[in-house]
């Protein structure tokens, strides 16, 4: 399937943060009355368990992302370590995926090693932690990247790195340095194509900003930026948050993704201290944030994530997808 950019005509309108509720809020009341609208790609976290998946499933489950639109899968990782279990991706595993994935007619945008104490990490008050967790992983990047068969293969569509960036965690000009040289030395490794990363609208109070993160990133890395619309957390309001963001990129020229959150977050249960719990969003608000999306300039409307939220093994998963025209 060919790919269909999204655009603005010329010039670029430069929508308020108004304009974008207004749009959110039209989306929702117009969404349960319009045809499905396909995806481009899809997010695969992968878990030790889908170790145990046969040929057959993944084939379903395979056949089934490409009949929703996708033409590539972005692997959010390829090794998870930092935490109780790590794990890395077996390349039996990894081979199926770029054979059957390509059988479908699908690429790969492939993640790197993810060490889980990221979020721990920028949390840390000894100011050693994050300069030491920084070393670390990049060293782990362009280790993998240096040594891993799979940019030779057909279907390689570029390497992701699955940390993601909002302006709460990197709003001093220490930090964004440190930032700054770290993206540039993985992203130098990566070859021709711009490493992708993801990046959000942060709720929580800063006085930095997205614009001004991207800005001093932007100004010194190539980068393929992935914008989380953040609506399963927050809701479609969200967009107002990021239109900062995508008036830069759209002004600069920044080719990007948009990330639709295919879940809707729960509140936690007691006891659980703050576990994340979630369940597959409605067809009339993913096809509410797919309205909004037509318009957004970004090139490809990326879904996270197909599995679980549309392949999963609930009601609401079950009734996402058949609302999208496709059975389990």
């Amino acid at each position: 399937m060919p790919q269909t950019t999204l655009s603005f005509p010329s010039p670029v309108p430069r929508p308020s943060r108004r304009t974008w509720l207004g749009l959110a809020a039209a989306a929702v009341l117009a969404g349960c009355t319009s045809p499905p609208e396909k995806f481009q790609g899809t997010f695969l976290q992968p878990w030790k368990s889908y170790e145990a998946l046969s040929l057959e499933e993944w084939r379903r489950r395979l056949r089934t992302t490409r009949a929703l639109g996708c033409d590539e899968i972005v692997l959010q990782w390829s090794a998870a370590y930092g935490g109780a279990s790590p794990w890395d991706l077996p390349d039996t595993l990894l081979t199926l995926l770029f054979d059957e994935a390509g059988r479908e007619g699908m690429g790969i945008r492939m993640g790197l090693p993810y060490d889980e104490r990221w979020w721990t990490a920028m949390g840390s008050k000894d100011p050693a932690v994050l300069p030491a967790f920084l070393a670390d992983t990049q060293a782990r990047s362009l280790g993998f990247m240096q040594s891993a068969r799979w940019s030779q293969q057909a279907g390689f569509r570029g390497w992701y790195l699955p940390y993601e960036l909002d302006q709460y965690n990197w709003a001093t000009a220490e930090r964004r340095q440190m930032l700054v040289a770290w993206l540039q030395a993985i992203a130098a490794g990566g070859g021709r194509e711009p490493l992708a990363v993801s990046t959000f609208f942060s709720r929580l109070s800063t006085p930095g900003t997205l614009t001004g993160l991207w800005s001093d990133i932007l100004d010194q890395v190539r980068l393929r930026p992935m914008l989380q619309d953040g609506v399963g957390v927050a809701g479609m309001g969200n967009y107002a948050g990021l239109e900062p963001l995508r008036a830069l990129l759209r002004r600069r020229g920044v080719p990007f993704d948009l990330i639709v959150e295919l879940f809707e977050q729960l509140p936690a249960l007691p006891g659980t201290d703050d576990a994340f719990r979630a369940r597959a969003a409605s067809a009339e608000r993913v096809k509410a944030q797919l309205r909004v999306a037509r318009s957004y300039g970004a090139e490809r409307i990326i879904a996270f994530a197909i599995d679980p939220w549309m392949l999963g093994d609930t009601a609401e998963a079950r009734q996402l997808l058949k609302d999208w025209g496709q059975n389990r």
